[in-house]
């Protein structure tokens, strides 16, 4: 067992003893508390908003899960959220829908818009909270740190930051073992003739980075842009990641089962990799999905 993984286990045990302390809804039986458990004190009457995904995701993990009555549109994680009402998407929030709740707490992340919600927010009785909106790793634990200071539950915030730790540690571990950094697309909503693709400043290019992987994109352009069938080829990535918004069928298909994509190494390969949609929200469960994800790429340098 390496030092890292021993600091790791040494930090999670002493965020524990404190834990074991609180009451809790012990879902798993085990005798002590593991993020997502929902705490005794966290009730409906505690009326809480939650705006983002990243944020809604984080108050749920930290065991406030049934403190929430109404979320947001890109809150998707964990599973019982699609079960609350919504109000709205972050970046277009109507005031009358949030407040006609009578909520007693609004948590929200930087991406909420328009600006006069945010004043409006601020002006009303509701206790209201702004975060920031994490872009990396680190974000995401500093954004733990917040609302579990805020939550008064620091040392549940240790917990779930130490799981988030062990699944990085475990994708450093997996990469560590590529002869060369594979080289990687993302590409959301494929169509025919239409290839939309992840460049630099991206969720989707931070999680190809944070698997080990080089972006083949990332330094043409920022953001996402359409791209030719004939960049993707002269490209030939080695591993193709792809996720859509809709549920239906494998997003996949259109480069797996596209006789035209057949030469590619990616297709050769078996390197087409379907992806969920919230595999991309910066919350606690980023790194537990890049770990996944990175475990299904069948990459022939490992």
């Amino acid at each position: 067992m390496n030092f890292n993984k021993v600091a790791i286990y040494f930090l999670m045990i002493l965020s524990i003893m404190p834990a074991m302390n609180r009451e809790f809804q012990d879902y798993n039986s085990n005798g002590r508390w593991d993020p997502g458990e929902d705490l005794l004190i966290s009730d409906k009457k505690n009326k809480f908003i939650t705006i983002g995904g990243s944020v809604t995701e984080i108050v749920f993990q930290l065991g406030f899960g049934s403190s929430v009555i109404a979320v947001d549109q890109s809150s998707t994680f964990p599973e019982k959220v699609k079960e609350l009402p919504e109000i709205g998407y972050v970046r277009m929030i109507s005031s009358e829908r949030v407040l006609s709740k009578f909520p007693k707490k609004i948590f929200a992340s930087k991406d909420i818009a328009p600006k006069t919600v945010i004043k409006q927010f601020n002006d009303s009785p509701v206790e209201f909270s702004i975060y920031e909106s994490p872009k990396t790793i680190v974000g995401i634990y500093d954004l733990i740190d917040e609302l579990a200071y805020d939550l008064k539950v620091q040392d549940l915030g240790e917990i779930v930051k130490g799981g988030i730790k062990s699944d990085v540690a475990s994708i450093d571990k997996i990469s560590s073992k590529f002869n060369r950094k594979p080289r990687m697309a993302f590409f959301m909503n494929p169509s025919a003739g239409s290839y939309v693709a992840a460049g630099s400043g991206t969720v989707a290019n931070y999680l190809i980075e944070l698997m080990g992987g080089d972006n083949i994109f990332s330094e043409e352009f920022s953001s996402y842009q359409k791209v030719s069938k004939e960049s993707i080829f002269m490209k030939n990535p080695d591993v193709i990641l792809v996720a859509a918004h809709s549920p239906d069928g494998n997003p996949s298909d259109y480069f797996s089962k596209n006789s035209e994509f057949k030469s590619l190494k990616s297709v050769r390969k078996d390197n087409i990799v379907d992806i969920s949609m919230s595999d991309l929200t910066m919350g606690t469960s980023f790194a537990s999905n890049a770990l996944s994800i990175i475990k299904r790429i069948n990459y022939g340098s490992k």
